[in-house]
């Protein structure tokens, strides 16, 4: 399946992670330093397996990354991050 970041969002990074703010919505979330390192490193327009490539190339020993990548891409659903269309 294909997946598309939602294009009105506004990224900041912090020293936790990365800030992101929904010009639609007005809403801002906060991403740990591992959903914003799949944030920062994924093309407008991926898959699962584009993310897990991002973990096992930045993070040596990496264990469960299809999970990883599932609460991942569960989660960025459920707050509007990304659609499941594959189009931004």
């Amino acid at each position: 399946m294909a997946y598309s970041k939602n294009p009105n969002l506004i990224d900041k990074k912090i020293e936790a992670g990365l800030l992101l703010f929904d010009t639609d919505s007005s809403r801002m979330m906060e991403l740990n330093s591992t959903a914003a390192l799949l944030w920062q490193e994924s093309p407008a327009n991926f898959g699962k397996e584009d993310l897990k490539k991002i973990i096992e190339a930045r993070c040596t020993g990496a264990k469960n990354v299809e999970q990883d990548v599932a609460d991942f891409i569960g989660a960025a659903l459920k707050l509007k991050l990304v659609s499941d269309d594959g189009k931004n």
